[in-house]
């Protein structure tokens, strides 16, 4: 993937107390598709993004991952992104 590099140090960055190497193969695919989306594509609603992401979490993984999920997705949002306002 583009840019995975800096995905990836994001997801490391804002998983706090967790492990890279420990957050499931899902969880990444879904994190790394998520930022990038939230970072490089205007397209889809940044609220739709994290929504969506957190949703295939809870179906393919467990509702104490998508709360992860949305945690860090929520964090980027905050604080990598810069609002249009």
């Amino acid at each position: 993937m583009k840019n995975q590099e800096q995905i990836d140090t994001l997801i490391k960055k804002y998983s706090k107390n967790w492990d890279f190497s420990r957050i499931s193969v899902v969880n990444k695919a879904i994190l790394r598709l998520s930022i990038y989306a939230l970072l490089y594509t205007w397209e889809v609603p940044k609220n739709v993004t994290i929504d969506e992401a957190v949703e295939l979490t809870k179906e393919f993984e467990s509702e104490e991952s998508a709360r992860f999920v949305n945690g860090i997705l929520d964090a980027i949002l905050k604080n990598e992104i810069k609002s249009d306002g």
